[in-house]
């Protein structure tokens, strides 16, 4: 894989991202070849494919991209709220912009759980790559707990273990949920927050 994007400006790059990942929505990664997927974000997009293979050489170098692009605005998004306040209520905070990330790129979500294994077993220096953006993510919910921890609002073991449990459980929400089905984005968080602050963290209900 030899992906170069160094000729692409921002808005070109988004735009091949957000067709690409469309295709892969209806697709599936491994539902059409290369030049398939390559043929249908060009024309949705209205760039020459030969810059697009330039670019993007396999279906695998367009997924890696949209899963990495993808996991950076999310971890982005989390680090930039510098609001103080009780830890339970950085936490609810936290949950409901994941949920809010998860309902508008669900598919890139996928995809990031989809390629991590392919990269680790053919791309380490990708798959550090994406992992690490993650791990940014889990030790910024793990000073979070921490500080619940110590002024006693959260009561746990670990906070390591904790920030994972709750990582896990965030990213767990493409499994099932549909917007569609009746549950809104606000019951959504609802639902979260409370599994989150109150059993998996041990914090104490008002």
């Amino acid at each position: 894989m030899t992906a170069d994007l160094s000729q692409l400006d921002a808005q070109t790059l988004d735009r091949i991202l957000c067709a690409a990942a469309d295709v892969f929505a209806r697709h599936g990664l491994r539902g059409l070849d290369t030049a398939s997927v390559v043929a249908e974000v060009a024309a949705a997009t209205g760039l020459d494919p030969a810059v697009l293979h330039r670019d993007f050489p396999t279906r695998l170098d367009l997924a890696y991209t949209i899963a990495l692009n993808s996991a950076h605005k999310l971890v982005d998004d989390q680090l930039a709220d510098r609001r103080q306040g009780p830890p339970a209520e950085r936490i609810e905070r936290l949950v409901r912009r994941h949920i809010d990330h998860c309902r508008h790129h669900r598919t890139e979500e996928d995809l990031r759980r989809t390629v991590l294994p392919t990269l680790r077993a053919v791309d380490p220096a990708r798959y550090r790559q994406l992992s690490g953006v993650r791990y940014t993510y889990l030790e910024h919910l793990r000073s979070i707990v921490s500080e619940g921890m110590a002024q006693e609002r959260f009561h746990v073991d670990s906070s390591y273990t904790s920030a994972s449990t709750v990582l896990e459980t965030l990213e767990s929400v493409v499994n099932w949920y549909e917007p569609d089905d009746g549950l809104s984005a606000e019951e959504l968080g609802d639902v979260y927050t409370d599994l989150i602050i109150h059993h998996h963290l041990g914090g104490p209900r008002h």
